[in-house]
């Protein structure tokens, strides 16, 4: 049962990335699930729970800081730096499987999409957001502290300066080819080296 269910929330969101939510039809799940109508609503009740389950699976879990950085202890910020970015590229390795094309470009489109059709969703990606920010800033205050940064850096202007040239990267590049980590990398070691002590 659980693998018809990933079956079903895998192929919708496909779905979803290629095709706006009041598009999708019955017949549309029908083809690209390949299960019958009773299938796919045995599962799931309606087309508004699939989405919901698929946002919750595809946007907002990988994005729960608490997944994310399960495994990061506190350490350096260049640490951290690295296990972002590598944490960044195993997130899009898994989605990449879609076969979908500039994957990025749709998963925003995805991103907006539930900002009108998943109940609250400002309010849940708000705190996904800020939790990230707020762990910046706690990397970047025990790098202040330990004298890997300058002392006289301002903690919450650092943090933001790396949740936002994430954000705004991924997002504008999305409107071209999608994310280049190596750039992103770049920019955040020519930032670091910047503010290193």
């Amino acid at each position: 049962m659980k693998e018809t269910e990933d079956k079903i929330l895998f192929g919708a969101f496909k779905l979803f990335l290629t095709k706006n939510f009041e598009k999708v039809t019955i017949a549309d799940l029908e083809k690209a699930l390949g299960l019958s109508r009773g299938a796919i609503f045995y599962y799931m009740k309606t087309k508004e729970e699939l989405f919901i389950r698929v946002i919750d699976k595809y946007v907002l879990s990988p994005h729960n800081i608490d997944n994310k950085f399960a495994a990061f202890k506190d350490s350096s910020l260049i640490n951290f730096i690295n296990f972002y970015i590598d944490g960044i590229k195993k997130t899009m390795k898994s989605i990449e499987s879609c076969g979908v094309e500039n994957l990025h470009r749709s998963y925003f489109s995805l991103i907006f999409q539930a900002l009108q059709y998943y109940p609250n969703f400002s309010e849940f990606i708000s705190g996904v957001f800020e939790k990230d920010l707020e762990l910046w800033k706690r990397v970047v205050e025990n790098a202040i502290k330990s004298g890997e940064l300058k002392q006289d850096l301002d903690a919450d202007i650092v943090a933001m300066h790396f949740r936002y040239i994430y954000s705004g990267l991924s997002f504008e590049m999305s409107l071209k080819k999608g994310l280049d980590t190596e750039l992103l990398m770049e920019i955040y070691m020519e930032f670091y080296n910047r503010i290193k002590t």
